[in-house]
Formats: structure tokens, sequence, C-alpha cells
């Protein structure tokens, strides 16, 4: 078996999921952290430059819309979504992420801002042994989803009908009350009180750039 085939199965084992990582710099320390941290993972990471707008709550709603309409346009069923600020709290394999894809057909988070009364179920199943929870609503940010072509496409036909709101993690947030979805290990909880999931925006070591 020569060596180029043997790379190239090696590599389709190691990439399983496509990510887009949206940035300001590609080159920056926080973009090339997130890159380290979801490579480790075993994600194929593709920097996605931000759109540029003079209000920047819109430039990252533009933004985040135009990587959906990527996954839209593309051949991945289901493709991953990241902001360049996060971290990660917690050892997963992509394997065990990739199970949540079978729980629905359109987007998931990996990680939110919990705020107010949460409206959460307990799912009857288990991923590796971790309980899962239904969420609807009353999440924030947009730092980590995973999303199907089917997600994506519904996903922008709702953003562009609420053309009031600027932000897009608002947004997200009343699509998932619209259809309830889960978040990646939502028993992890970083050092802010509140967020959740295996990823989250790390505050401390990169300040919010909206």
């Amino acid at each position: 078996m020569c060596l180029f085939f043997i790379c190239n199965i090696i590599k389709y084992k190691m990439y399983l999921r496509k990510c887009y990582v949206l940035t300001c710099n590609e080159k920056s320390e926080r973009t090339q952290f997130t890159k380290s941290v979801l490579e480790k993972v075993g994600f194929q990471v593709y920097l996605f430059r931000a759109i540029p707008h003079k209000d920047k709550v819109l430039s990252n709603k533009i933004s985040m819309m135009g990587i959906y309409q990527f996954i839209v346009n593309g051949d991945d069923e289901w493709v991953y979504v990241f902001e360049d600020d996060i971290n990660i709290l917690g050892n997963i394999t992509l394997d065990e992420i990739i199970k949540y894809e079978a729980l629905t057909p359109r987007f998931f988070y990996l990680g939110v801002c919990d705020y107010g009364k949460q409206i959460r179920q307990k799912h009857p199943i288990k991923i590796c042994n971790h309980d899962i929870s239904v969420i609807r609503g009353n999440v924030r940010g947009l730092h980590a989803i995973g999303i199907s072509k089917k997600g994506a496409k519904e996903l922008l036909t709702f953003a562009r009908s609420v053309t009031k709101q600027r932000y897009m993690d608002v947004c997200v947030e009343m699509f998932s009350i619209i259809y309830p979805t889960f978040v990646v290990r939502y028993d992890l909880e970083s050092y802010i009180s509140g967020h959740r999931g295996v990823f989250f925006q790390d505050r401390n070591k990169f300040p919010s750039s909206i």
C-alpha cells in the first residue's frame, strides 16, 4: 500500500467533522489557541474572517449567517461553528460529540451562557454515561454549536424573518424555543456562573471582541 494512500486514510480517520472558527484576525493568539484546542479534539478547522461592519454586533450576525450559507451550499451533513475565544472544560472525543447528531435534525449547543430560569427536561437516554438535558430558550452565546445542512437552511430563513433582532445568539435562542435542543455536557460549568457545556468563552484569557 503506497504511503500517499495510507496518509489519506489516517487523515480521513482523524478529521471526521469540519468546523469554522469566526475570527477578526487569523494570526492572533486567541485564534491560534482556539484552533489548537479544536484540532486536539479532532476537528478539521477552517478560519472564517469576520465580515466588517461599523456595528460589531451586526458584523457578528452577518458573518455567522455567511458561515451558515457556506454550510447550506456545502456537501457536509453536519458542520460545527465556533468563535475565537473558546476553551475546553473536560476531555471529550469527536466520537462522543457526533453522537448528539442523532438526537436532532437541526442543531445543538456545545456551550451556552445560561440565564434566568432554565426550561430543561431530562432526556431518557445517556451519551457516554452522561445525562442529557433538553433545553428550550433561556440560553445565550454562539461560541460553539453543531448544525446540519437542514438546520442551517432553516436558521437562515428564521434569522432573516426577525429583522429587528441584531444579536445572532438571540436569534438562535429564539430558534431553540421552536426547536428544543441539547447542550453537550451541560453538567460542566466554567468559572463564570451559568456558562455551561464542554466549550466555554474564556473571558479571563480572551476579552469579548463585541
